[in-house]
């Protein structure tokens, strides 16, 4: 049933920046990937496995870097879904900054996560190798948000 007069309000994707379909896209994707094994070891008995056990990105080694990745990750999407709706914030600075810089210490985090389960003496897991692209992908997309800041903060040219 159709209501009288006004229209349902529809999120329009052809609208969105680049950055912001990408900090949302692989936002959501990198924390599906941040529940996928990131670790993985596998003890055998008499040559046999017998067990094999998995981490996320959640804990195993270097469990600081990646929890600190997953909370700023979920801040990072609550913000960008908050600027979707027009919730009015009072910010010290513009909202694509601060979407550029959680962005950016997400990486950050994910980047330490993930030299450290190279380093450690149990091997990567594919969730691993999947975060890296995406947090290369989400680095990208707060990048754009840095560019556009910068194009518009920039004063216009003036033609002589």
């Amino acid at each position: 049933m159709e209501s009288q007069g006004g229209s349902k309000p529809s999120l329009d994707m052809a609208a969105l920046s680049m950055a912001t379909k990408g900090v949302l896209i692989t936002g959501i994707l990198l924390l599906i990937a941040s529940f996928l094994p990131w670790q993985k070891e596998c003890f055998e008995v008499a040559g046999v496995p017998a067990f094999c056990g998995k981490a996320s990105a959640w804990n195993g080694s270097g469990s600081f870097f990646g929890l600190m990745m997953g909370i700023l990750l979920i801040v990072l999407l609550l913000f960008e879904v908050s600027k979707l709706a027009n919730m009015s914030m009072q910010l010290p600075f513009t909202p694509s900054k601060a979407s550029a810089y959680l962005g950016f210490a997400v990486v950050v985090f994910g980047l330490l996560k993930f030299v450290i389960v190279l380093t450690s003496d149990v091997s990567a897991g594919l969730g691993a190798w999947i975060g890296i692209i995406l947090l290369a992908a989400l680095g990208y997309a707060s990048f754009l948000y840095m560019k556009a800041e910068e194009a518009a903060a920039a004063p216009p040219a003036t033609e002589l």
